[in-house]
């Protein structure tokens, strides 16, 4: 599982993959049950005649869940950790500071690239 960083697309830093998430089938039959986990790290400064805007993000990332065949994955997403936007702009300066842990619950169709997105993150589904 591939997440991508919202606040990056904000002022036109390209919404990259900045980590990914590995899991991996622990159970041998129906409902299949998934558990994974992975460090998530980025950052990022964007430098434009107004200013410069720079996202700093650092989380832990769990992942658990099922896949029943013909219904698709559904996993929670669990984070930990840290991210820090500064904006300095013409005179102005402004820094976000957000610490704590939140979770996701995200329902695949079991494609390779399947995207489940909201306001400021998506993750990527990607099967091996």
């Amino acid at each position: 599982m591939r997440v991508l960083v919202g606040p990056a697309d904000a002022v036109g830093l390209e919404p990259v993959a900045v980590g990914s998430v590995p899991f991996s089938v622990t159970s041998g039959e129906e409902p299949y049950t998934v558990q994974g986990a992975g460090h998530v790290a980025y950052d990022a400064l964007l430098t434009k005649e107004w200013g410069t805007y720079e996202v700093t993000l650092n989380l832990d990332v769990t992942v658990v869940g099922e896949c029943v065949e013909g219904t698709g994955l559904d996993v929670t997403l669990d984070m930990a950790g840290n991210q820090y936007v500064e904006v300095n702009a013409e005179g102005f300066h402004g820094e976000y500071p957000w610490e704590g842990e939140q979770s996701f619950n995200l329902i695949f169709p079991l494609e390779d690239g399947a995207t489940v997105e909201g306001e400021g993150w998506a993750f990527v589904l990607h099967l091996n």
